[in-house]
Order: C-alpha cells, then sequence, then structure tokens
C-alpha cells in the first residue's frame, strides 16, 4: 500500500472525540533515519505530546521506554503530514524483528490513561499467578495475543477504542477496544509470548523463501503469518519434536507446502523419527525433491497447497 493510502486509511479511524497517538519503540534497530522521527514529531507537537510508557523490566533505562506521542486531541485532526511520517516509519521497518513504530492507538482517554493501560497490558501471569513482562504492544506480540482471544473484541484493549497496527503480513489491523465486562487471559497467552522468538525466525525465513518464488502472488506471507507459524509451532510440539531446529523444519515445511502435511502416512513416520533422535528433520525432509513433494499431497485438499 502507497504512504499516502495507508495515512489517509489511518486518518479515517479518528473522531472528532477521540485522542489519536502513535506509539513508537526506542528498542529498536531502526533503519537510517527512523531514529529522526521522533525529532519531528517533537518539534511539531511539543513535549507536552510525549508520555513515556514505563516498562518495569527496564526501570535502570527510562530512555528505552516507549513513548506514546498525542498527534491529535478531541475536537483536532491529526496533521496528514505527521501521519505519513509515521506511516513511512512503520512501512520501512516491516520486516524487523523489533518495528520502531509498534501502530496508532484512538481513546477517549488522554495520554496517561492510555500510557498507564499499555504498562499493565504487558504484565502477564503464569499458570502460577506468578506476572512477568512482555512488551506485547509489539505489532507480532499484538497480532499473537489478539488470536489467543476467542473474538478479537475479548481483548483487553479498552480505554483504547480502535488500536491500528502493521501485522505480520504488512496488512493495517484493527483492534476494537470494549468497555464493560473484562475476559480472563487465555491459558496459551504467555506460553505463546515465550515463542515469540521462534516464530520470528520462522517468519523471515519464509519470507525469503517466498521472495525467491517464481509465482508473483507469493512474494508477501499472508496476513496474520505469524499465528499460523504459532499453529504450527504447536503442533510440532504436539507430535513430539522438541529440538528448536526440528520445529522450525517442520513449521516451515507446513508453510511452504501445505498445512495438513504432517497427516501424509510418510511425513508422519519421519517426523516421529525426528522425534525419537534418530536424524534432523530438516534433513529427512531434504531427500524429498519439489516434484515429490506434489505426488505426497495428492490426497490432501488443493485448495490450501502453496504448491
Amino acid at each position: 500500500m502507497r504512504t499516502d493510502n495507508l495515512a489517509r486509511l489511518i486518518e479515517s479511524h479518528h473522531g472528532a472525540h477521540l485522542y489519536c497517538h502513535v506509539l513508537i519503540d526506542p528498542l529498536a534497530t531502526a533503519h537510517d533515519g527512523d531514529h529522526a522521527v521522533l525529532a519531528p514529531l517533537r518539534n511539531a507537537l511539543g513535549e507536552q505530546a510525549l508520555t513515556r510508557v514505563h516498562r518495569a523490566d527496564l526501570a535502570h533505562a527510562p530512555q528505552l521506554h516507549p513513548v506514546l506521542v498525542c498527534l491529535a486531541s478531541p475536537g483536532t485532526v491529526p496533521s496528514r503530514r505527521l501521519l505519513e511520517l509515521t506511516a513511512r516509519a512503520a512501512q520501512r521497518a516491516l520486516f524487523q524483528q523489533r518495528r520502531y513504530l509498534c501502530g496508532w492507538l484512538f481513546s477517549e482517554a488522554p495520554s496517561a490513561a492510555v500510557a498507564s493501560h499499555l504498562t499493565a497490558l504487558c504484565r502477564l501471569p503464569d499458570s502460577n499467578r506468578e506476572f512477568g513482562c512482555y512488551p506485547v504492544y509489539e505489532p507480532v506480540r499484538l497480532e499473537l495475543l489478539a488470536a489467543t482471544f476467542g473474538r478479537l473484541e475479548q481483548g483487553p484493549w479498552w480505554p483504547i477504542s480502535d488500536w491500528l497496527f502493521l501485522s505480520s503480513g504488512g496488512r493495517l489491523a484493527s483492534l476494537k477496544g470494549q468497555s464493560g465486562q473484562r475476559h480472563p487471559l487465555p491459558t496459551p497467552a504467555r506460553r505463546i509470548q515465550d515463542d515469540v522468538g521462534l516464530i520470528e525466525r520462522v517468519l523471515a525465513t519464509w519470507r525469503v523463501l517466498r521472495a525467491g518464488s517464481q509465482h508473483i502472488n507469493q512474494c508477501q506471507i499472508p496476513p496474520f503469518a505469524a499465528v499460523r507459524a504459532s499453529n504450527h509451532v504447536d503442533d510440532a510440539r504436539r507430535l513430539g519434536l522438541s529440538e528448536m531446529e526440528d520445529i522450525v523444519a517442520f513449521a516451515l515445511h507446513h508453510l511452504c507446502i501445505h498445512p495438513r502435511l504432517h497427516t501424509v502416512p510418510a511425513v508422519g513416520e519421519m517426523i516421529d523419527g525426528a522425534a525419537r533422535g534418530q536424524a534432523p528433520l530438516a534433513a529427512l525432509f531434504a531427500r524429498y525433491s519439489e516434484a515429490q513433494w506434489r505426488q505426497l499431497i495428492e490426497c490432501l485438499p488443493k485448495s490450501e497447497s502453496p504448491l
């Protein structure tokens, strides 16, 4: 999507009664010039428009805490120039492991209340109700957290009424916050957050593989690709795989060949062999050519196959 079109789409979510914020993560490894995004925002809006989002795990380095920048308050509209500045930064950093620009947040609540909510949102409990700090405002983490809820609006987004971010596949995603009864955090939420490094490794390799495809429509990974990768990581563990390299090989082959690949008997035997430590799964899969993979999956629904 062109930057001006993305900025226009973001602007369309603003209402006269809302604050419009953009969230910036100083921890991200920025492209050249990306860290300069904060300077023009500060110059245009003033220091009072910037609010730090406290991170307890970074109490020793407050300069690295996320920055919530208020682009517009009720009764005003965000500057198109500043929206395009932020949209451009978001697009440039789309495939970085950690993104400098995390998203746009619309709320009836002022900056301090939104910042406090983000701080609380990052505290996730384990099964023993012990809390850990997870930066769930990062787009891939946010995508994965949202997917654990039965319906997206059940997530703990409120008082953020509309949270926009670029998904792992590069599409603009929207989470709608609702006031009222809070839904409990789904059990797998923290476990999935612990898998983010593994999931991002799978996504990075998947992008490289698709970019090398001869088919132009396969050069981008699908919307919400992180959720698909996470599901395959879970499947790999369920089938007995525990080595990271085996899990990565499992996920990539299911993403690139067919999501039900493990149901093919010959593939199931290879997975069982890797789970028992007979050989790495990647080495077992490497014995098959593309033509042989096509033959193996003939019995599976063709509409689900990227091959």
